[in-house]
């Protein structure tokens, strides 16, 4: 079976998770920055095999999708800070970065998909 799944993308997986980690921790959100901390050493070291696991793959994703199920409190986190034009901003950035995540998320489902079917 041929990989589908370039690994740029992961790269790219990587760099949204750390982006997360980095805003939750602006926010004052030290446990699930650790959380997406975590979630991004998981991509680095997926991506760090000539050819990755693609199992991991799966579960690596469907953690991090799990993370905002609705009974999450990440769902309808909002970050805090002492300024409440810099917690405006730093939510907006927030929201971006997740919806970012997901765009990515969505791409790596859809050649998860493909590499099976």
């Amino acid at each position: 079976m041929i990989q589908k799944i370039e690994k740029w993308r992961i790269r790219e997986l990587e760099q949204a998770l750390n982006r997360l980690s980095l805003l939750l921790r602006k926010g004052n959100n030290f446990d699930w920055a650790n959380v997406f901390s975590h979630f991004a050493q998981e991509a680095q070291s997926l991506a760090d095999h000539k050819k990755f696991n693609l199992d991991m793959l799966k579960r690596l994703t469907q953690n991090i999708v799990n993370c905002f199920d609705h009974i999450s409190s990440l769902r309808n986190l909002v970050l805090t800070h002492e300024n409440a034009r810099k917690m405006d901003i730093l939510n907006r950035e927030f929201r971006n970065a997740i919806r970012l995540l997901f765009e990515i998320l969505a791409s790596i489902e859809e050649k998860l998909t493909e590499s099976i079917n």
